[in-house]
């Protein structure tokens, strides 16, 4: 069996699957994407994960944390 090395990633602390941001906010959506592109001549070795420092909340507001765990439960019932 062949390895394949781990991927490099960016992590952005945003709600599941909201990486980009709110949803309608092209400005936002841009800015992460941005940043995220400008991460990858620094990636070196396989598997590096890099932390964004967006913010969800401009006040660091971890509220949307609630609306995750709703969502799943409506889900789950």
């Amino acid at each position: 069996m062949e390895q394949v090395p781990a991927p490099r990633a960016v992590f952005v602390d945003f709600p599941a699957g909201r990486t980009f941001g709110p949803p309608g906010d092209a400005r936002r959506h841009e800015e992460v994407l941005a940043d995220a592109l400008a991460q990858l001549p620094m990636f070196t070795a396989p598997g590096q994960i890099r932390d964004l420092p967006h913010q969800w909340s401009p006040d660091g507001d971890r509220a949307w944390e609630e609306m995750v765990r709703a969502e799943l439960r409506s889900f789950h019932g």
